[in-house]
C-alpha cells in the first residue's frame, strides 16, 4: 500500500470519526469506553478493505455505514478477522412522472452485514451454560422421529454421506444436561430463507455442505435456548428484523485470474468477417432532419 493510499484511507477514516460522535450521542451510546471501541472497530473496517471494498464504503450512506460498525461492536466481531463483513447494495429511488413510475440509481449504497457462521459457533461454545454443541447434515435414508415425552429428535437408520442431504440438525447440550435440538428439512430452510428481502436462490441450489442452510438452523435453534449471550441476541435480532431498501448487489464476483488466463490462451480466436456495407445514395434535399436522441445508445 502506497503512502498516498494510506493518506486517502486516513482522511476517509477521520471524516467518519468526526460524524461518529453526534451519531453515538443520538443513539445514547456515547460512553467513553464504547466510543473508543466504536472508533477502533470503524478503523478496523476501513483498513481491512480491498481497494474495491473501500470505494463501496465511500459510496455508502453514512448512517448505513455507522449502523454496520455499531452492530459489529454489539456482537464483538472483527472486520479484519472476517468475523463480520458488509455487502454493498445500490440504492434505487422510485419516481412517478406523468403517470409513469421509474427507478433511478441514487449513487449511494446501503450496507447489510453478514456475521460469519463459524464466529457464531464460537460464541455458542463460549456460553457459560454450553456443555456440547454441534451441527450435522442428515442424508437420505435416515428416518426422523420426535420423542413426544421430551420434544427431542430421534434418528433411525444410517447417515450415509454419499447420499443426498435432506436436512440439517443442530443440538445444544447445557451444563445441567438439558437437550435443545432442532431438525429442519432443506425445503423448510429455503422457505425460511425466502422471508429475508436479501434472499438469493443461487445460494440454496446445492444442499450439501452449505453454510447458508446451516446458518438458518443454528439461528432458529438459538431462539429456544435460555441464557443466550447478549452478543448472540444482537445477531439474532439483526437477522430477523432488518429490512433492506430495493437494491442491486454491486459487489464484484470473485474471478480466478489464473484460470481466466488459461482459458484465454487455449480458446481459439474466431476471425471476424467484415460484412459489406450497402450505401444508398439519394438526391440531397433541403430539409431539416430531427435528431434522434437514442441514435447512439
Amino acid at each position: 500500500m502506497s503512502t498516498t493510499e494510506i493518506q486517502l484511507q486516513s482522511d476517509f477514516q477521520r471524516d467518519l470519526i468526526a460524524i461518529s460522535k453526534p451519531y453515538l450521542e443520538v443513539r445514547g451510546s456515547n460512553s467513553p469506553e464504547f466510543a473508543v471501541q466504536f472508533n477502533k472497530t470503524l478503523s478496523d473496517m476501513v483498513y481491512s478493505q480491498t481497494d474495491e471494498g473501500l470505494e463501496a464504503l465511500k459510496k455508502a450512506r453514512p448512517q448505513s455505514l455507522l449502523n454496520a460498525v455499531f452492530r459489529a461492536c454489539e456482537v464483538g466481531a472483527s472486520f479484519a478477522k472476517k468475523e463480520i463483513s458488509v455487502l454493498p447494495f445500490a440504492i434505487y429511488a422510485t419516481e412517478k412522472k406523468d403517470g409513469v413510475t421509474s427507478k433511478r440509481a441514487t449513487g449511494q449504497n446501503d450496507l447489510t452485514i453478514v456475521v460469519d457462521i463459524n464466529f457464531q459457533k464460537q460464541q455458542i461454545l463460549a456460553m457459560p451454560n454450553c456443555k456440547h454443541f454441534f451441527v450435522a447434515e442428515v442424508h437420505d435414508g435416515v428416518e426422523i422421529l420426535h420423542d413426544l415425552s421430551t420434544g427431542n429428535c430421534i434418528f433411525d437408520g444410517k447417515n450415509d454421506v454419499t447420499k443426498p442431504t435432506i436436512g440439517y440438525y443442530a443440538k445444544f447440550l447445557s451444563t445441567d444436561n438439558e437437550v435443545y435440538d432442532l431438525f429442519m428439512t432443506c425445503g423448510e430452510i429455503i422457505d425460511r430463507a425466502k422471508t429475508n428481502p436479501g434472499f438469493k436462490e443461487a445460494n440454496y441450489k446445492n444442499t450439501a455442505k452449505s453454510i447458508h442452510f446451516e446458518k438458518i438452523v443454528v439461528r432458529n435453534l438459538m431462539k429456544i435456548i435460555p441464557k443466550v449471550s447478549n452478543e448472540l441476541r444482537s445477531v439474532l435480532a439483526w437477522d430477523d428484523s432488518h429490512e433492506l431498501t430495493e437494491y442491486v448487489d454491486v459487489s464484484e464476483p470473485k474471478v480466478n485470474a489464473l484460470e481466466e488466463a488459461k482459458k484465454a490462451i487455449h480458446e481459439p480466436v474466431q476471425p471476424q468477417i467484415q460484412q459489406p456495407i450497402e450505401v444508398e445514395v439519394k438526391e440531397e434535399q433541403n430539409q431539416v432532419i430531427p435528431t434522434n436522441p437514442n441514435a447512439f445508445f
